[in-house]
């Protein structure tokens, strides 16, 4: 206990001697655990923001029991079951349920009003779910609630009486129909062996908004409201008896935490799922079907569980690295300036394990009262800045998540695992100086004439580092070929843990490479001294002497600078890639400024109406708005115009083979006009074969010319010139054309899937409209599938008031949607920043950790150089000189190290990039980003000039005479 005692109290008193130093230790450890706990506090608060997002996307529903229908099952057999005696068995059998909500919803079908004044309705219809709720029960349990439209505020709506209802807002938007109007409703619903059709008049009470009162998909489904008993009376008669009776048991659990957390995906499916299995076999398994809305929605999350194991183990590696070598390295400058006390304590009898754990406690007590400070200054970080900030800025930004909030949550577990990392760094850190103390010979300890640097064998000139460019290099090459190689091999995998194991063997290649380069550190030191020549002058000799005499003990300060750079640089190349990456994919999908897309070929309820589709004769609507410069169309494609013709069965499709028809295959035939190559991003195309602008000329002018895929060409061995066959089927006919290949293309604005790599045999094969129309024998004016259009000067403001426009003109005439692609650019554009961001102001705390270190490394020369700088100030030099001196020699060091880390990073960066470019299928584009080396470089050059000047201000105000008293 006593040795216990002594350990602890001469590893505080060296500590409270080198007071400078042990507090640029604390900070930097400090600010590397508030990087760490800071990751572990958002993740905490996104786990519990999600589970509010499942909320709000499931509608509040954990489980949702309907009705099983099977083979077999008996003829009178009805979707709508009493749900009282499922109720009671339910909480027969589990705890964990606390509400449970029956709803009745039926599908209708009503009229199109001519507008919000007028009475009269068009002949146009459309499909309506008719949701019955129980007001009353609703409201006493306090399920959901009703918002006024575009408003958070809440709505009166506390019950419908009989034959009243509520419609969802954008849906009565579609409808026009106006508070207090009557509204003819068809619904038709199937009890048992029963087919009931009834038509019922409904009043308007209120036009509303929700939340949590259904999924957020009920928000597509032309949602009306009635209150349960309207249905029931709706469709009860003598025969019928619907009361009590629902389609629809929602449940919710008591404690959701207890269920869901994003952060454990396969623990939270395993809950839920043991909950919903045991209370199915209660049900039966032939009876009743059990949903798990949010569950399902969980799924999804899976990419949002990498996306935070990426984050943690990216900050961890990165943090404890950093800040593990600042610590190294104070304690072997500390153990090289105490090594005669550690010899004296030999010689008084202590053994050799006493001078180890002084050195381990002293690197535990740093650790120890930095992190204590990290996870402290964190908690109200998070709290009180960072959570709010991103709740109201970035969230805000976000309308995909539905509303969630981000509250600051925290588990015990996180400052669990932010007190271990960071104390278990700074042991495992002081185990090597530790061991070089103990294994030091007792005599070279006390020798009189020993330097501080017997430890350390110094060069007496530096040359280039093999041996640490040989290490780097083979730890480079297992990091690359395990990230770049084995990632292509992989098929099946967990998502985290593969984007984890990823980003720890990327960081270990990066890792390895920044090794390799230092090994250059000399030669990049020469050729920074010469650049500083100028500046310094008289002292050129003194600083390049000081920067190679003292370079070793800069080691450490070296090695955590060029992590540092490299790493920021890397990062940040690689958003800025993805981001730029992400762009051009929506360039390529787009295509033009505004695209103006048919829409309804895939809605399974309703039949294509032929009236309610675009024609090209409707270009020229578009020409006469104010703004747009020129448009351009593509017909509707085979498939679409077999939804066209689906009443009279009859199928459209194209194959495309050799001339002889030994090889044939199904492609996507499109029909584009002479505008097209004017509406569209041309610098973009990527021909392999062929010129833009005298392809398609030539495509315009001849008939039976094609640009096929890269994809259809590499897979069937075709090229420029070749001549193919067209075999057009319509229905029971089919016809054979002859068309020649005039180019082939990797990249076509407006058709990114059929002109794709990875389309293969399903390419896309482009001809004019002429050819087109001949070929499907379609009447004229043609169907649409989109138009493309140029907006006059690239305007962004122009293209809103355009696509606003256009909604207000034609949105009740044809069923259409317009994609802004300016806007849809900027949504993406904003989150890469804010990702941006995110890591960059993670990873200048890092920078800050390595200038901590390079502050306490000058301090420690500082104090062992007084000699020296009393010999220099006797030749001559003033303070400022002394000042410059230190400060130049810092500098050279910092952009040395920095300037190794920047190359390294931008060069991994370029090896990723252009991998994910061809992971994904878009065009690689070198990014190198100026703004985060600029302010990296802007930041520590004043820190270091602040610092520095802080740490000499007693030395250069010192007399000579008291400098060589303390130094004899």
């Amino acid at each position: 206990m006593t040795k216990i005692r002594l350990i602890f109290k001469y590893a505080f008193k060296d500590l409270r001697r080198q007071k400078v130093r042990t507090l640029l230790g604390i900070i930097g450890v400090m600010i590397s655990v508030s990087l760490l706990s800071i990751t572990l506090f958002l993740a905490d608060s996104v786990s519990v923001a999600f589970a509010d997002y499942l909320s709000v996307d499931a509608g509040n529903q954990d489980m949702v029991i309907s009705v099983r229908h099977y083979n077999g099952e008996p003829e009178n057999r009805s979707s709508y079951f009493e749900y009282q005696p499922v109720i009671e068995t339910l909480k027969e059998s589990t705890d964990q349920l606390e509400h449970y909500i029956p709803r009745m919803e039926v599908w209708g079908i009503t009229n199109v009003s001519e507008s919000f004044d007028s009475p009269n309705i068009t002949e146009y219809q459309v499909y309506t779910k008719i949701s019955g709720i129980n007001f009353s029960h609703e409201n006493d349990i306090g399920f959901g609630a009703f918002n006024k439209p575009d408003s958070p505020e809440l709505l009166e709506l506390n019950q419908l009486p009989i034959n009243h209802c509520a419609i969802y807002y954008e849906f009565n938007d579609e409808i026009k129909y106006s508070v207090g109007d009557s509204i003819e409703v068809g619904i038709r619903i199937t009890h048992g062996n029963l087919t009931i059709e009834r038509y019922q008049n409904l009043t308007i009470d209120k036009v509303f908004d929700y939340n949590l009162k259904w999924p957020s998909g009920y928000r597509n489904d032309n949602l009306i409201v009635v209150d349960i008993e309207t249905l029931y009376s709706i469709f009860g008669n003598e025969t019928v008896d619907l009361s009590n009776r629902c389609s629809k048991l929602i449940t919710t659990f008591k404690q959701s935490s207890n269920f869901y957390d994003v952060r454990d995906i396969e623990g939270t499916e395993k809950r839920v799922k043991n909950l919903a299995a045991e209370l199915q076999y209660e049900l039966g398994l032939e009876e009743y079907n059990i949903d798990l809305p949010k569950l399902e929605i969980l799924g999804f999350s899976e990419i949002l569980s990498m996306i935070l194991t990426i984050i943690f183990v990216f900050v961890t590696i990165v943090a404890m690295l950093i800040s593990g070598i600042l610590i190294n390295g104070i304690l072997k400058t500390s153990v090289e300036e105490r090594i005669r006390e550690f010899g004296i304590f030999r010689t008084l009898g202590a053994y050799k394990s006493y001078n180890l754990w002084i050195v381990i406690v002293q690197g535990f007590l740093l650790c120890n009262f930095g992190t204590i400070l990290g996870i402290i200054s964190s908690f109200f970080t998070s709290k009180y800045l960072i959570i709010p900030f991103a709740e109201r800025v970035i969230l805000s930004n976000i309308p995909s998540l539905g509303g969630a909030s981000l509250v600051f949550s925290y588990t015990p577990a996180s400052f669990v695992i932010a007190y271990c990392i960071g104390i278990g760094v700074g042991l495992a850190v002081s185990v090597s100086p530790a061991l070089k103390v103990m294994s030091l010979q007792l005599i070279e300890s006390i020798h009189p004439y020993r330097h501080e640097d017997t430890l350390y064998h110094l060069q007496k000139k530096s040359s280039i580092n093999y041996k640490l460019i040989l290490v780097g290099i083979i730890l480079a090459a297992n990091g690359g070929f395990i990230y770049f190689i084995i990632p292509r091999i992989v098929i099946n995998f967990d998502l985290a843990l593969f984007g984890g194991a990823l980003i720890i063997v990327l960081l270990i290649f990066l890792i390895g490479i920044t090794l390799a380069g230092l090994g250059l550190m000399p030669l990049i030191l020469r050729l920074m001294i010469a650049i500083f020549k100028p500046i310094a002058k008289k002292l050129h000799q003194v600083i390049k002497i000081f920067v190679f005499r003292y370079q070793r003990r800069n080691t450490s300060t070296v090695v955590i600078f060029a992590l540092s750079f490299s790493f920021v640089i890397f990062t940040s190349s690689i958003v800025q890639a993805l981001s730029t990456q992400v762009s051009m994919g929506q360039r390529l999908s787009y295509g033009s400024d505004l695209v103006f897309q048919t829409e309804g070929w895939d809605n399974e309820n309703i039949n294509i109406d032929p009236t309610r589709l675009i024609t090209t004769d409707f270009e020229n609507n578009l020409l006469n708005i104010d703004g747009v410069e020129r448009v351009s169309s593509v017909l509707a494609t085979p498939s679409q115009l077999t939804n066209i013709y689906s009443e009279d069965k009859k199928e459209f499709r194209a194959e495309i083979g050799d001339y002889t028809g030994l090889t044939t295959r199904e492609v996507r035939l499109l029909g584009i006009d002479q505008e097209y190559p004017s509406t569209i991003d041309t610098s973009i195309i990527s021909f392999t074969r062929g010129s833009n602008m005298q392809v398609f000329d030539q495509l315009m002018q001849e008939e039976f010319n094609c640009i096929i895929s890269e994809g259809l060409a590499e897979g069937m061995s075709l090229t420029v010139g070749n001549t193919i066959r067209i075999v057009i089927y319509r229905g029971a006919e089919s016809e054979i054309y002859p068309f020649t290949i005039i180019g082939t293309a990797s990249t076509m604005p407006g058709f990114s899937s059929e002109f794709g790599s990875f389309a293969g045999g399903t390419g896309g094969v482009l001809i004019s409209q002429e050819d087109y129309i001949e070929l499907l024998d379609l009447p004229e004016p043609g169907w649409i599938n989109k138009i493309f259009m140029k907006v006059k000067n690239d305007d962004y403001r122009t293209s809103l008031q355009i696509e606003e426009e256009i909604d207000e003109l034609y949105e009740n005439d044809y069923d259409f949607r317009t994609i802004n692609l300016e806007r849809n650019i900027r949504r993406q554009e904003s989150l890469f920043t804010v990702l941006d961001t995110f890591f960059f102001l993670i990873l200048i705390g890092t920078v800050f950790i390595c200038l901590f270190g390079l502050l306490s490394s000058s301090y420690s020369t500082i104090i062992e150089r007084k000699k020296e700088i009393g010999i220099v100030r006797t030749l001559g030099l003033k303070g400022k000189d002394i000042n410059r001196l230190f400060i130049l020699e810092a500098l050279i060091i910092m952009l040395s190290s920095g300037t190794i880390g920047v190359i390294v990073g931008w060069a991994c960066g370029w090896l990723v990039n252009s991998t994910l470019s061809l992971l994904t299928d878009s065009p690689f584009v070198p990014i190198f980003p100026w703004t985060q080396l600029i302010g990296i470089y802007i930041i520590s050059i004043s820190f270091i000039l602040v610092g520095m000047w802080f740490l000499l201000r007693k030395v250069r105000k010192k007399k000579i005479v008291d400098i060589y008293r303390e130094t004899m």
